[in-house]
């Protein structure tokens, strides 16, 4: 438990992919889990801590996400990954939107990595690409309709909010959209109104 939370901690200081803040917050709560584990836990006390801290690196994708599972391996601590790459090959898309915009941030770097070459074939990883693509087109498309509408339709907000946060936290608005248009979107939204 001690020394997956090192690898965390060493991963996470050494990101270029997260901020200050969330670094500073995963070490704290690294820390945190520490104290309570030398307080002389129980063994279910002690598992329920290690998936605590595991939640975040199963449910992920990115770079460090890669790093932090193949140090896990060659320290020969083994645990089930829930590998999300899996599952959108399998399903052709993302579980969750956060997932989706990760792989769109990170794969051009991430399919170089050497743990990702091992793991999938060469047709794999160009099905993850034309994935992440499809994923991107599809909330433009939802984006496209809504400022042709100038309206999101009742059942599309919540889809509209998570096509917005993808654009956003991927920068992809100037790749389709004029300033005003962006403004625009961003109106739609702030004047949406629940029937």
């Amino acid at each position: 438990m001690l020394l997956i939370i090192e690898i965390q901690n060493r991963i996470m200081t050494t990101s270029q992919n997260f901020d200050k803040t969330t670094k500073d917050a995963f070490v704290n709560h690294s820390m945190q889990i520490k104290e309570l584990a030398n307080n002389k836990s129980t063994l279910t006390q002690l598992k329920s801590l290690t998936s605590e801290v595991l939640t975040f690196w199963k449910e992920s994708i990115g770079i460090d996400v890669e790093y932090f599972w193949t140090e896990l391996k060659s320290q020969n601590i083994a645990f089930e990954r829930r590998d999300e790459l899996n599952f959108a090959l399998s399903k052709g898309r993302f579980r969750r939107v956060d997932q989706g915009m990760a792989a769109r941030k990170y794969w051009d770097s991430m399919k170089g990595i050497k743990s990702i070459i091992n793991r999938y074939t060469n047709s794999e990883i160009q099905r993850l690409g034309e994935i992440i693509e499809q994923d991107e087109k599809g909330r433009l498309k939802i984006l496209e309709k809504c400022l042709h509408r100038k309206s999101i339709p009742q059942t599309q907000y919540l889809k509209f909010g998570e096509c917005m946060a993808y654009f956003g936290n991927c920068r992809l608005f100037n790749n389709y959209f004029g300033e005003d248009e962006v403004k625009e979107l961003y109106e739609i939204w702030k004047s949406f109104k629940s029937e």
